[in-house]
């Protein structure tokens, strides 16, 4: 065999197992959608984990993990993935969690799964049983119990920022300057923006404005002495419409499109 063809024969060989490596690091076993969702989460069996002894999580930091976080805030707060998944083109993170419990008592060990959306935000989390953290505070009076109050504000965006600006109306920051009186009364475990836009426009400079709105919400809340770590902000342009108002732009239809410009503010306290 010539080395023309040996060279040939590697760099196919190459080519494929580079394909196939794509492809193991990019899919999913929870068929998830671009969204970050599923309609039925999969969870890996334990024993082929890279670490299948778990790791004894710290609650205070499981509480704080909310929708809108990135990967690195993750390993941050609970650490890696246990089952080979990487930082680049995973859609979803497996871990296995382990729980001291009282009397001498077996710990108790519960499989936790979180998934990504297209820019790789985690958006889905599952546990594995389902009533996990409802069983272990349970048994263990001493833990707090989870976070289980939700809420969320909606801020017209017509009357929180001047029209196609990302800076605040007065009326805009005395809105949030009482959304903050409200939440010191509160053991806030996370809160997360999200800014919405109408369809009138490019999807891109819709999306750009949404976030900045959100990022601008998410500002002012801080200036209000509410911890940083704890908020989380996203932009989904005109993506998710509350009304649907068909026709080219004129003043009725801007002005029927209204609801669909605002933002979000889901907060969940303890």
């Amino acid at each position: 065999m010539s080395n023309v063809n040996v060279c040939n024969g590697l760099r196919l060989a190459l080519a494929t197992f580079s394909m196939l490596a794509i492809a193991a690091c990019t899919s999913t076993i929870s068929d998830v959608d671009k969204k970050g969702r599923t309609s039925s989460p999969v969870f890996p069996v334990m024993v082929d984990a890279t670490r299948p002894d778990g790791s004894y999580v710290n609650l205070e930091n499981l509480g704080k993990i909310a929708n809108g976080m990135t990967k690195a805030q993750l390993r941050e707060l609970i650490g890696p993935p246990q089952f080979s998944e990487g930082m680049f083109g995973v859609r979803e993170w497996d871990y296995i969690l382990k729980f001291r419990q009282p009397n001498g008592a077996p710990d108790k060990v519960c499989q936790y799964k979180v998934l990504f959306d297209d820019d790789m935000i985690a958006r889905s989390f599952y546990f594995l049983p389902q009533d996990c953290m409802q069983a272990n505070s349970e048994a263990n009076h001493e833990v707090a119990p989870a976070a289980d109050k939700v809420e969320q504000v909606t801020l017209s965006a017509d009357a929180t920022f001047a029209f196609g600006s990302t800076e605040l109306l007065p009326r805009g920051r005395a809105a949030l300057s009482e959304l903050a009186k409200h939440l010191e009364s509160r053991e806030v475990a996370s809160i997360n923006i999200v800014g919405h836009t109408d369809r009138i426009g490019s999807s891109s400079r819709n999306m750009e404005l949404s976030r900045k709105r959100a990022a601008a919400v998410r500002t002012y809340l801080i200036g209000q002495d509410i911890p940083a770590d704890i908020i989380s902000f996203d932009g989904h342009g005109a993506a998710e419409p509350l009304v649907e108002c068909p026709g080219a732009r004129s003043a009725a239809v801007v002005d029927c499109l209204a609801p669909n410009r605002r933002a979000t503010v889901t907060i969940v306290s303890r």
